[in-house]
């Protein structure tokens, strides 16, 4: 999704589905970059995965960062950027799919409209 997400025509209809920069990826860590459309604000992104299970199961642990120091209340922007790239792939549907979150850990996370954001 990442790359399919890179340029700004996904953003057309609306939303932030775009701009987003794959800068590393490997069996167990993918770094990237997020740009918001309009405000121009770039967000660093980080997902670790784990296989267990001898390789049944995968867990995955997602982080995102504004770069920009002030970006606190930002209508859980930092969970919209993770949670569109999992949904965008379709691994919301997988079997198994559980998301592990809470406003603690991720800010604005229930008032989040990743829809917009």
């Amino acid at each position: 999704m990442i790359k399919k997400w890179e340029t700004m025509a996904s953003c057309t209809m609306g939303g932030e589905k775009c701009l987003y920069k794959l800068h590393s990826a490997s069996v167990h860590f993918i770094s990237a970059k997020h740009t918001t459309p309009f405000k121009k604000n770039v967000y660093d992104i980080n997902f670790r995965l784990v296989s267990f299970h001898f390789y049944t199961c995968c867990h995955v642990s997602g982080m995102s960062i504004s770069e920009t120091w002030y970006a606190i209340k930002d209508h859980g922007t930092n969970y919209c950027n993770l949670y569109n790239l999992i949904e965008g792939s379709g691994l919301t549907e997988s079997r198994g799919y559980k998301e592990v979150t809470s406003d603690f850990l991720c800010t604005q996370r229930s008032s989040a409209n990743c829809t917009v954001y």
